[in-house]
């Protein structure tokens, strides 16, 4: 099985190296009382990196591993082995005391956004609690949050109504503003776009690729939709049975597939091609 390392940068993109991930490895121990536990790689000497300001898209079927990588980059799990180099420093087995300095320049985003949000929250709660937790003022917190619910498309009128008063597509936008408040550098978007209608789902799309250009984010992008990553990802990396099978440019991903997994993706992307309208790059 070859090993692939991709990184890559745009002609018009930095080459300045945000994440660079080495040996990944992860298993979970699966069995019960009455069955014998054995261990199951989830993820098998992943390697990639990712350049400030670019979007990798990890893609594959339900249980390739992609998620269990999002978790381990964002730190939410430990790897038990390999390299996770934010800007140098490696932060794989680092303890949570240690963690803290990253915490706020690694933020995660999950599918199902209410489920990451506390549901007697309001809008302005859901914002505002990262900031709480380290202690900002009231009034700095309360503007953040204004500006923030302005920028992804929501307005601040809506700020005391409760979360569960919001569509799905409108909490997906709460939690991005969350997300912003500690203005990180790199977002981990575990299947956000998955789950929504197709037209909510091209704003989401398109509103992070205005996020992306105002802030200068790096994007890892989880996702079994190469129709949709294919427009969004400067970079996208297929992963099957633990394992990046295939990796590359996106344009050369979707017009030259290699991999079996990867064709297989393809064809079912197709029948879903130009389903996202406005999202401009590679072609179907």
């Amino acid at each position: 099985m070859p090993t692939y390392s991709p990184t890559y940068s745009s002609g018009g993109g930095s080459s300045e190296s945000l994440l660079r991930v080495t040996g990944l490895c992860k298993r979970y121990t699966r069995g019960s009382l009455w069955r014998k536990r054995v261990a199951v790689a989830a993820v098998v000497s992943a390697d990639f990196g990712i350049s400030r300001g670019q979007t990798l898209a990890l893609v594959g079927e339900s249980g390739s591993g992609k998620s269990t990588v999002a978790r381990c980059v964002a730190r939410i799990e430990r790897p038990d082995a390999g390299q996770i180099l934010m800007q140098g420093a490696d932060i794989a087995q680092l303890a949570a005391a240690a963690l803290l300095p990253f915490r706020c320049r690694i933020q995660m985003v999950f599918q199902d956004a209410v489920t990451s949000m506390n549901p007697r929250f309001s809008a302005l709660e859901v914002i505002e609690e990262p900031m709480r937790i380290r202690r900002e003022t009231v009034h700095d917190r309360r503007d953040r949050a204004r500006a923030l619910m302005i920028e992804v498309g929501l307005s601040p009128d809506w700020m005391h109504r409760s979360i569960s008063n919001f569509s799905g597509g409108q909490r997906q936008r709460i939690a991005l503003a969350r997300a912003l408040t500690m203005r990180p550098q790199l977002l981990v978007l575990d299947e956000a776009l998955t789950g929504l209608d197709v037209s909510t789902q091209a704003q989401i799309a398109n509103l992070l690729i205005d996020l992306q250009a105002a802030h200068r984010l790096t994007y890892l992008l989880i996702s079994h939709d190469l129709a949709l990553v294919a427009r969004l990802a400067d970079l996208i990396g297929v992963m099957a049975e633990g394992r990046i099978v295939e990796a590359g440019p996106a344009q050369q991903i979707v017009s030259d597939p290699e991999h079996p997994a990867t064709k297989k993706l393809l064809a079912s992307a197709k029948a879903a091609a130009g389903k996202l309208t406005r999202i401009t790059g590679a072609s179907l």
